[in-house]
């Protein structure tokens, strides 16, 4: 009988593991420390929460419009309704913030080394940002007349207006970062003679070259490239646009191309994806605003050919429609054509938005960097670290387009291991704390029941402009309304064992049945019964931190104090090895 005992798995906490349990910052590429700066903006403190975003990354301005948000798929609250808004909340912290305790640059120890980064992008000015916040002299080489790289080229201004772009750069001049604007590095002789100039090297210089169709057609006039259109559309050039627009093509570049062509004076706008809308790549908020926007999405769709007049210009795409097969290498069900389901769709315009890859060209086996079977350079997954000594490479340009928040990522991890580089005998060290304390909630009863908030938006008559901005954000009265939603996974029941007496009011009490008393025989914790439960237990006290909502009823129920609330919290410091 005691065999079919059904066995609990109980684990020792320890602090890698209170880490790893904040859902949030766990899943988030920079591990930012989103329920820390929720719990500032329930307190109503605009520069607390913006300053914890900086200490994450040099965004929160960018990132809190065009992030894709992994924490919200992690967070703990959508087991319960809807996840936290969390991506809209580091807006409020950006939106809300009083910068001027920001402006400040620290006063920084030089350490004589020099790092050249090739590339002004988001990876780029996060790595220049790090390296130069621990003493080393930066110079960023950028071709392009401005820095931000595809912030400020790649994505349209009513999503990102270009003034939230400037204030990083900003920053960064202000940490004394030499920023070189139109200062591409032509051939490998030029990158040759820069890394043998500089200490280090981290190059950073995005994907931009545009993959093509590789139908027939597709070099009649009026055919033109997604990453293409964007910068022209950013730098001025692309101006106005036809009546009848097709964009090929399920990412976010091409949702901003189609959103774009509205702008530019297209009528009829038509988006062309070749599976349907479950493996679109797109945001779902960004493809329910196209669709607001009466732009069609024709799914399950692929183009065949362009067909052109007399002037070889374009006149009609033609397609067909697909089925989903077998998934493919990257996990998405392949799209097979239905034969027969050909049709063709009148357009003065086609934009191609189907890939964009790196241009390694300044690059060559020469010069000491190597290349795999692909064409991508051969890097130590470890340090990100090319087969060159001192030179790094990281972001769009080693993997292809990735969004913001993982190049932001690259760039932070390839300037740590710079640092390491240059500053041999030091290593990363984690250090954590607890501190006894509760959440203060403004609402403490009904919490756990709020629903979901909702940014604010600009009324479809008055949107039309390229340099408007759409989503306007939460107001300051919404914010609170959703931080007071965040459950605080930073936040943990202790329940101390020489105190607890077993009386099972804290299960009696708890909202969500996360307090369990086990038997001794319903244990499976190798190594733990001696130093966790005293010998005259017959039982233990046990709790499931995904379903705790942190509300502290059980705290408060305790007639032995033996159940105390408790703020984790973690720093990340550059030591001494062995230290």
């Amino acid at each position: 009988m005691k065999d079919n005992l059904v066995k609990y798995n109980i684990v020792q906490a320890d602090e890698a593991w209170f880490k790893e349990n904040i859902n949030c910052q766990n899943a988030c590429p920079v591990n930012t420390p989103a329920s820390n700066y929720i719990e500032r903006l329930q307190e109503g403190d605009y520069d607390g929460a913006l300053k914890l975003n900086f200490m994450a990354n040099l965004f929160p301005h960018i990132l809190g419009r065009v992030c894709t948000h992994p924490c919200e798929s992690a967070c703990r609250r959508g087991k319960i309704d809807e996840p936290i808004a969390i991506c809209s909340l580091k807006r409020v912290a950006a939106d809300f913030a009083n910068e001027k305790f920001l402006k400040r640059a620290p006063i920084l120890t030089k350490t004589g080394k020099r790092v050249a980064i090739i590339g002004a992008g988001p990876s780029g000015l996060a790595a220049g940002n790090d390296l130069a916040l621990a003493g080393h002299s930066v110079t960023i080489f950028e071709a392009l007349p401005m820095a931000g790289g595809m912030l400020s080229v790649g994505i349209p201004p009513y999503r990102l207006p270009w003034n939230k772009i400037e204030s990083a750069v900003n920053w960064i001049n202000e940490l004394g970062i030499n920023l070189k604007l139109n200062s591409a590095i032509n051939g490998p002789e030029e990158f040759d003679k820069l890394a043998n100039e500089y200490d280090a090297v981290y190059i950073a210089a995005g994907a931009h070259r545009s993959q093509g169709l590789g139908i027939p057609g597709e070099d009649l006039k009026g055919v033109l490239h997604g990453i293409v259109f964007m910068k022209d559309l950013n730098l001025g050039k692309q101006e106005k646009v036809p009546t009848k627009v097709a964009v090929v093509g399920g990412g976010f570049t091409a949702i901003d191309c189609a959103r774009s062509s509205l702008r530019l004076g297209a009528r009829e706008v038509s988006i062309i994806y070749r599976r349907s809308l479950k493996e679109m790549p797109a945001g779902e908020l960004e493809v329910r605003m196209a669709e607001e926007e009466a732009i069609k999405i024709l799914y399950l769709t692929s183009p065949v050919r362009v067909l052109g007049d007399i002037n070889s210009n374009v006149k009609a795409i033609e397609c067909v429609k697909n089925k989903l097969g077998e998934p493919d290498a990257s996990g998405r069900r392949r799209p097979e054509a239905i034969p027969g389901s050909e049709f063709t769709l009148p357009v003065d315009m086609i934009i191609t938005a189907i890939g964009q890859a790196p241009d390694a060209g300044f690059l060559t086996k020469e010069i000491g960097v190597e290349f795999t079977r692909w064409g991508t350079v051969v890097l130590d997954p470890e340090n990100f670290m090319t087969s060159r000594k001192g030179v790094f490479a990281g972001g769009d340009f080693v993997t292809g387009p990735k969004n913001v928040i993982e190049v932001v990522s690259d760039g932070r991890k390839a300037a740590r291991a710079i640092d390491q580089y240059l500053s041999e005998g030091k290593e990363r060290k984690i250090e954590y704390s607890f501190m006894d304390k509760e959440p203060v909630r403004r609402k403490p009863y009904n919490y756990e029941v709020m629903p979901r908030n909702e940014q604010d938006s600009l009324a479809m008559d008055v949107r039309w402009t390229i340099d408007k901005e759409v989503e306007i954000g939460f107001s300051r009265e919404n914010a609170f309304e959703e931080a007071e939603r965040c459950l605080l996974c930073h936040y943990n029941i202790f329940i101390d064992e020489k105190k607890c007496v077993l009386c099972g009011g804290c299960i009696d009490i708890c909202p969500y049945g996360c307090i369990m008393m086990i038997s001794r025989d319903e244990i499976e914790a190798e190594g733990m019964h001696d130093e966790t439960i005293p010998d005259d237990w017959d039982a233990v006290m046990a709790i499931n931190e995904e379903k705790c909502i942190r509300c502290g009823l059980c705290v408060k129920r305790c007639p032995a104090d033996a159940i105390k609330m408790r703020r984790f919290s973690y720093t990340e410091n550059l030591v001494p090895v062995g230290s």
